[in-house]
């Protein structure tokens, strides 16, 4: 299994990968990246509406070989006390 490095970006901060994870394949590799953008989000899911979370997967010889993003928003359709009213 190749060694990947995750290094994670949410506009603010930064977070470099110096440990890496092992990965069978490109499946799991993306797998991966998605469930760990999934996980950070579920902590705190009101700090990334409206702003991009976003993961770089680096290889062991540093070239970037995927990137993945999720981004959360969060739109009020009707105003809270007009919807009890009703």
């Amino acid at each position: 299994m190749a060694q990947y490095f995750f290094d994670f970006y949410d506009g603010q901060l930064a977070a470099r990968d110096d440990l890496g994870t092992e990965c069978a394949d490109r499946q799991a590799l993306s797998t991966e990246a998605l469930k760990a953008l999934c996980q950070i989000a579920e902590d705190r899911p009101d700090r990334y509406v409206g702003q991009g979370l976003r993961v770089t997967v680096r290889d062991s010889h540093e070239r970037t070989v995927l990137t993945a993003s999720l981004n959360l928003t969060a739109a009020w359709h009707a105003d809270e006390e007009q919807s009890q009213a009703a």
